[in-house]
């Protein structure tokens, strides 16, 4: 594995590998001579969880973890967790209030008060509106602080033979400086909380941005809950693999995959998992995408559209892809963070998927495909120093939306479904406004419903994203085309 593939993060995925040391102890010898040995004390393990406040129009910001430590409560020798033998990097701006496992691992039983860390090599990446088309603009990044004791609040406990759950939010609003103008000065001054993970039922955490390519597929289990499991490399860090499980109500999608058995090593795959109490990874669900191989130059470009061509019957023939990610890592020819561009033919097939979030049933397609969509992309790279893709596939992907309230438009009696329209910050906008439709069981964060919502404070969606080209309704909400329409897994008013 490359050193680069080590160092980077997954749809989106982001991944920081914990490993804690596991600690034994001895007994003493007992009264009367005899010898005593007290059996080591059974681990328990460790899923972090990523999430982020995101901020308008910064693509990336990726820094390096060179070490890191878990403190226990009253004191202690630290527990080491990475070691600058093994470094792990995380794009934060990708975490965007959804989540993603960052890492597990075995941990002594005991509760523990703090994290010691250590980062280095910022990098920060913001998309140039100025431009035709927009571009991604790098810049000079310095860290106020390299150097982090962070509490952990509550305290963090571990019990032995159970999984527990330990969420890192890193505010990228708070951490990434700003002008007068509100321009990125490439001054970070990272703002972490960590917090243990709330335990629902059996469920420790959900995981709803995991991606990475099947290693291999199994058909049974010795678990009757589960009817089978595949293993799962996650792109990016070391390439942690993991176990995920998989259930009757487990919903696959793509192209020819409808069940487990129809998923075959190779494949990358974006998951939606929970992770129970007994440390099961199971999906939810599984958007199998096309098969990737670094040998034949096979690669998952995802991204951001950062500018669409279209014929005269509004379907899209080209677009500029903005590089988040590539599966595997083919940047020597497509460099992260740079402009891809995209060609489409009659032969290129599209798909929503994520039938979960998407309610309406709405179609992705060359109509539909739109301006600031998070899409992953298959296809043919061309050759030469600047190389386009032709696609074969490409994948719609759940992104956020960051902006103001503006109107709204429905809210019926449960005050969750409905619709509203909110004015996004980011300039891809240009400052038009977007529905959001809201269900039954859209998770609303730090408001308690539509009616609730006011204009002042920022307010991030995420879901599934389109761009619609004909006008229509849904829970009482209606919309004028041309315009973009979130189906909104969850609505979280942040604070200013």
């Amino acid at each position: 594995m490359s050193k680069r593939q080590m160092m980077k993060f997954m749809s989106g995925l982001v991944t920081v590998v914990l490993s804690a040391l596991l600690m034994v102890g001895c007994g003493s010898m007992g009264g009367g001579g005899t010898s005593t040995t007290t059996p080591p004390a059974t681990p328990g393990s460790l899923v972090t969880f990523g999430s982020d406040a995101p901020i308008c129009d910064v693509e990336s910001f990726e820094v390096t973890i060179t070490s890191a430590s878990l403190v226990p409560k009253g004191g202690g020798t630290p527990v080491s967790i990475i070691t600058s033998a093994a470094p792990a990097s995380v794009d934060f701006a990708r975490l965007v209030d959804f989540t993603s496992i960052l890492g597990t691992a075995s941990v002594t039983p005991g509760t523990y008060s703090q994290l010691q860390m250590t980062l280095s090599n910022p990098q920060l990446t913001v998309l140039n509106t100025a431009t035709t088309p927009p571009s991604p603009q790098s810049v000079t990044t310095t860290l106020t602080t390299q150097n982090f004791t962070l509490n952990i609040n509550p305290a963090l406990t571990i019990s032995s033979g159970t999984t527990s759950g330990l969420t890192m939010d890193f505010n990228l609003r708070k951490s990434v400086q700003v002008d007068g103008s509100g321009q990125v000065t490439g001054t970070v001054d990272p703002q972490f909380t960590l917090t243990p993970a709330t335990v629902s039922g059996t469920t420790v955490g959900e995981a709803d941005t995991l991606y990475g390519v099947v290693q291999s597929v199994t058909t049974t289990s010795s678990n009757p809950a589960f009817t089978g499991s595949f293993a799962l490399q996650v792109h990016g860090g070391v390439g942690q693999v993991l176990t995920v499980d998989v259930t009757s109500s487990t919903d696959f999608e793509g192209d020819g995959v409808t069940s487990l058995s129809d998923l075959t090593a190779g494949t990358f795959v974006e998951v939606d998992v929970v992770v129970d109490t007994s440390g099961d990874i199971v999906a939810q669900e599984v958007d199998a995408e096309e098969q990737v191989s670094a040998a034949t130059q096979r690669s998952a470009f995802l991204g951001q559209v950062i500018a669409v061509t279209r014929d005269a019957s509004g379907n899209a023939t080209q677009f500029n892809l903005l590089v988040e990610d590539e599966v595997p890592d083919l940047s020597g020819e497509i460099p992260l963070h740079s402009a891809l561009t995209v060609t489409l033919t009659s032969s290129t097939h599209y798909w929503t998927n994520w039938h979960r979030w998407n309610r309406m049933a709405l179609q992705f397609g060359p109509q539909t495909l739109g301006l600031a969509q998070k899409v992953a992309v298959h296809g043919i790279l061309g050759s030469g120093s600047s190389p386009t893709l032709t696609a074969h596939q490409v994948f719609l992907r759940p992104r956020n939306v960051l902006g103001n309230f503006n109107t709204l438009l429905a809210a019926q009696s449960d005050d969750k479904t409905g619709g509203l329209t909110m004015v996004p910050c980011g300039a891809l906008f240009g400052g038009h406004a977007i529905t959001v439709l809201t269900y039954p069981d859209t998770r609303f964060n730090a408001v308690g419903g539509l009616t609730e919502l006011t204009p002042a404070p920022t307010l991030n969606t995420y879901g599934v994203f389109f761009y619609e080209q004909t006008n229509g309704q849904a829970n009482g909400a209606a919309w004028t085309a041309p315009t973009w329409v979130m189906q909104a897994k969850g609505v979280h008013q942040l604070p200013d």
